[in-house]
């Protein structure tokens, strides 16, 4: 499986991590060339730099071969309308949208979209550790 993420940061780099662990290639672009030291030297990872809100750099990054788009950079905004090109406008069969906003998490959901809201992930787990 292909797999293209937008995002490099903490999230992103664990992701790749645990994607070509399993076997997969993955194509990660990111603004920041720096973000690319906390990847693992690895031929199954392409660092792009890029921003994924714009057609011309998810083309380059090989969107339009994408078995699973993932956004997980650091505003929901730009997650969100990369991900609405890649479902709606590159028919990436898969994509998943990190959203920090619990309210924004509900109207993404509506709109097709595939999202895990880290602030609602976490809260859940500091309440299971706090009331056991």
């Amino acid at each position: 499986m292909h797999v293209l993420i937008m995002g490099c940061g903490r999230a992103g780099g664990l992701i790749v991590e645990a994607l070509i662990r399993g076997g997969h290639s993955v194509t990660v672009m990111d603004t920041d060339e720096e973000n690319f030291r906390r990847l693992p030297d690895s031929p199954e990872i392409t660092p792009l730099v890029g921003d994924g809100t714009l057609s011309e750099d998810l083309k380059r990054a090989g969107v339009e071969n994408a078995d699973v788009f993932v956004a997980v950079s650091n505003r929901d905004n730009r997650n969100a309308l990369a991900a609405q090109k890649a479902k709606h406008i590159f028919n990436v069969p898969k994509v998943v949208c990190r959203v920090g906003d619990p309210e924004r998490q509900e109207m993404y959901s509506r709109l097709g979209l595939a999202t895990v809201s880290s602030t609602k992930v976490t809260s859940a787990l500091i309440l299971e550790a706090v009331l056991p």
